[in-house]
This record gives structure tokens, C-alpha cells and sequence, in this order.
């Protein structure tokens, strides 16, 4: 309604400045046009508290992209698609006197700050003033900080924290991303930017201590160096391992990540983890490789749901099984 009325009041200025009779008409218009602009700060406004408050209890079972975030970025993306949308909601305003989002200054810092040190940089920017480019900063910056904290509040009521991080890595991977191809970047700027980029690799991070950490840590024992016992240490080390991993694809087989840069960046990193700690391991028995053999002898066919290859060592069957849990190319992570 705004950019119409905009787009037309010049026409209608010309017109009805003409006759006196008409010039309250003219008034009247203008107020409505300001009126409008400040009816988009407000609902701007009412819509980050609403995405704050937001209660819903269902939660993407495969730890996918929460829909609230993907409304929450449409609604961004069509906002900055407005030719002056900072102007146009904020160019009424003074940071002294900001009715709509509070301390614009506290919130610019929030989003890292130099966005507007790039608009200032320019002649002018299409969005009008620095104070209002200043405040709509201010305002995306709070609204993506609550919707995070609304997420992480919903990630709480997974009962596995593994899947939560999972989650929470999958949403902040999926904002960082939309703000990088938009022209929010601008707004935001590039400190905001690798803060988030940071958040994707704690969460990320988080999910694999709590799920690959104990299978790697498990792979650290030293093995002892009486022959009899470092058997029974293998056959029940390969024993629990297996079950680790039986486990871990049960449960996760369906989990999904659903940006593809992300989950080869995740496989590489279980990858390398795992694969080094397992050579390691296998380093360390080697001037006992009979002793070694013998007992994995006994763990034939126990290595997994894809590895099921009676007669074969557990060693040659992981190579070809690379790996079970690992994040498949339909998104999810299962047996790749």
C-alpha cells in the first residue's frame, strides 16, 4: 500500500495543489503515507515478538531446518526485496527517539556493526539515512537472535541431545546461509556473519563428542602386553565397538542434514576421526599381529548392518563399509 501511494502522490500533488478546496485531500494522503510507514515499523516490531513467543511443540523428528526459520528468512527476503524499506520504516525516527525497536545502538552491536559502515561508504545507499539503515540492522539482528533463542528452546524437548545439536547446527547453518546470499549481509555485516559461522561449527562440534567421542576414545585404550589378555582385550573392545555402532545407525539412520556442503563437511570430519584413531590403535598392536589376528578372527560378521561378510576380519570389512553412520547421499545419516 505504501510504495503505491508513494509511487502515485506526486501525480495527485499536481493535481489538487491546484485548487484550495482540495488541499486538506492533499493532507490527508500525506498523513496516510506516513501513517503506513510507520504501520510497517510496528509490525515489523509486533512480528520478531511473535517469533519470540512462538510455541509450537512439534519438532522435524530428522533434525532438519525448523519451519519457523525457513518463515522467518522468506519473510526477511521479501522485506529487502522493498526498494528504501530502512527509509521507508525508520527515516521518521532518531536513535534518541526510537519507538519501535528499542536501543538501536545495543542491537547494531548485536549485528556486528560494520554492515553500516559499508552503506556509509557509499554515496548516500539506496536506503535512505544512516539512522534508519542503523535501525532496521538493529531490528533483523534482534529478530534472528530470538528466533535462535526460540530454537534452542524447542531443541530442549529432543530426549537425545545428539539429535538437538544436530538440529541447532542444521537451523544456524540454514540463517547464516540465506543472510550470506541476501542482501541482509549488507545490513548485518561480516562480523555477524563469522560469529554464526562459528555457532555452525560448536553445534556441529557438540553433536560429535556426544556421538563419535565415546567410539573414539573407546579405540585410545593401550593395549596390554600380556598376549592372553590383550585377546580378550580385542575380542571385547571389537565387541562393544560393534554394538556402538549397531546403536549409533539405529538411531540416527534417519537424521538429516539437509545442506550438502554441510553434511560432506561433517562426513569428512567423522572420517578422518575415526579412521586415525583406528590406524593408530592398530599401530600399536602391530608387534603383536598374530595375537591380533586371532582375535578379530573371532569377531567374523559382527562388524554391522552393512557389513555382514562372514569369514571376514573386521579389518578388511570396515574399509569397504566406509562407514556405517556415516550421512548418505538421500541427506540422512545411515549406512553411506
Amino acid at each position: 500500500m505504501h510504495r503505491h501511494l508513494a509511487a502515485s502522490l506526486p501525480a495527485l500533488d499536481a493535481m489538487l495543489r491546484a485548487s484550495s478546496s482540495t488541499a486538506p485531500l492533499l493532507g490527508a494522503l500525506q498523513a496516510l503515507l506516513r501513517a503506513t510507514a510507520s504501520a510497517a515499523a510496528v509490525l515489523f516490531a509486533e512480528y520478531a515478538e511473535g517469533v519470540c513467543r512462538d510455541g509450537a511443540k512439534v519438532l522435524p523428528m530428522d533434525g532438519t531446518v525448523h519451519p519457523l526459520t525457513a518463515q522467518v528468512l522468506s519473510y526477511l527476503k521479501r522485506l529487502l526485496g522493498y526498494d528504501n524499506a530502512a527509509q521507508v520504516m525508520y527515516g521518521h525516527i532518531s536513535e534518541q527517539d526510537d519507538n519501535y525497536i528499542g536501543d538501536v545502538s545495543a542491537w547494531a552491536a548485536a549485528a556486528g556493526g560494520s554492515g553500516d559502515q559499508q552503506h556509509e561508504s557509499s554515496s548516500g545507499g539506496k536506503d535512505g539515512s544512516s539512522a534508519a539503515r542503523r535501525a532496521l540492522s538493529a531490528g533483523i539482528a534482534r529478530l534472528l537472535m530470538q528466533l535462535q533463542d526460540n530454537l534452542e528452546a524447542k531443541s530442549r524437548a529432543y530426549k537425545n541431545e545428539a539429535i538437538a545439536a544436530l538440529f541447532m547446527m542444521n537451523n544456524v547453518h540454514y540463517v547464516q546461509w540465506s543472510v550470506e546470499s541476501s542482501a541482509a549481509l549488507g545490513l548485518l555485516g561480516v562480523e555477524w556473519l563469522e560469529r554464526h559461522k562459528d555457532m555452525v561449527e560448536d553445534w556441529g562440534a557438540r553433536y560429535h563428542d556426544i556421538t563419535w567421542m565415546p567410539i573414539i576414545n573407546m579405540l585410545k585404550a593401550e593395549p596390554p602386553s600380556d598376549v592372553s589378555r590383550l585377546k580378550v582385550m580385542l575380542k571385547e573392545m571389537f565387541a562393544a565397538f560393534n554394538a556402538s555402532i549397531d546403536r549409533i545407525y539405529t538411531h540416527q539412520s534417519g537424521w538429516t542434514i539437509p545442506d550438502h556442503m554441510l553434511r560432506a563437511a561433517v562426513k569428512r570430519v567423522i572420517k578422518d576421526d575415526l579412521l586415525e584413531t583406528y590406524q593408530a590403535f592398530m599401530r600399536r598392536c602391530a608387534g603383536r599381529r598374530a595375537a591380533c589376528a586371532g582375535a578379530m578372527g573371532q569377531q567374523q560378521g559382527v562388524v554391522g548392518p552393512s557389513c555382514q561378510r562372514p569369514g571376514t576380519y573386521w579389518a578388511k570389512c570396515w574399509q569397504p563399509a566406509m562407514f556405517c553412520v556415516a550421512v548418505s547421499p538421500n541427506h540422512q545419516l545411515g549406512c553411506a
